[in-house]
């Protein structure tokens, strides 16, 4: 089912990048040629038929607020706690507001908007995470994969392994899943300290098979320090 609905998680500080943004803006409001990042990602989910795109906000959430009158489908969902709980709190924030299908987006990435065409050809469940071959950049986050199913996610690898690429930021996830992983959460007692793709990686690998959608030239970036963002200007957004 295409999903017609889309989480963005937007309310952690991005303290990597404070030398561009100080306190004057939130990270996902960088403007790469005058468009702040996140206005890609909206751009890109309102072209491929998604309508109602929600917001976890908490750091410098005022600056957010302009969205929601440029664009209809933008509502904003404030994390009242972003400064002391980690980004799995703002995800389970949505339980109650999302049962359908949807996209769950990073609120930092660069990409190709044709993804969420290139998406809905892949074969296989409704659970899906966007993979590419690594990048020529730093804080990677590797995949492991058993018969297409997402076993793992990690910043570490061995010296001796070849990894199998790294996740995109891009999750496509099916009707009611929030309800399920929210409960599967209650049930290992989480403490809110734990990162997102950790812990759906692990619901993966215990409960429901979320598959692995790889995509190995996809064009992209995450938008994490200035390296990065040169890397964004000069590499990603001139093939756009």
């Amino acid at each position: 089912m295409q999903p017609t609905t889309a989480i963005i998680l937007a309310a952690g500080k991005g303290t990597r990048l404070r030398s561009v943004t100080g306190d004057e803006f939130p990270k996902p409001l960088t403007p790469l040629k005058g468009r702040p990042i996140i206005e890609y990602s909206i751009l890109a989910l309102r072209a491929s038929g998604v309508g109602r795109i929600l917001i976890g906000c908490g750091h410098l959430m005022e600056s957010f607020e302009y969205l929601e009158q440029k664009y209809e489908e933008v509502t904003l969902i404030e994390n009242p706690h972003y400064d002391s709980r980690a980004s799995i709190y703002t995800f389970l924030m949505f339980e109650e507001q999302v049962k359908e299908a949807f996209y769950l987006l990073e609120a930092d990435i660069l990409y190709d908007p044709g993804i969420y065409e290139q998406l809905r050809k892949k074969a296989g469940s409704d659970n899906k995470i966007v993979t590419s071959a690594p990048l020529s950049l730093d804080d990677n986050v590797y995949f492991s994969s058993k018969a297409g199913r997402l076993i793992n996610l990690t910043k570490e690898v061995d010296s001796e392994s070849q990894p199998e690429g790294v996740m995109t930021g891009i999750w496509a996830l099916s009707e009611g899943f929030l309800s399920r992983f929210s409960d599967y959460c209650n049930r290992v007692n989480i403490d809110h300290s734990e990162d997102y793709e950790i812990m759906l990686a692990q619901y993966s690998l215990d409960e429901e098979p979320i598959d692995v959608a790889h995509f190995p030239n996809l064009n992209w970036c995450e938008i994490d320090n200035e390296k990065h963002m040169e890397y964004a200007l000069s590499q990603v957004l001139p093939n756009l």
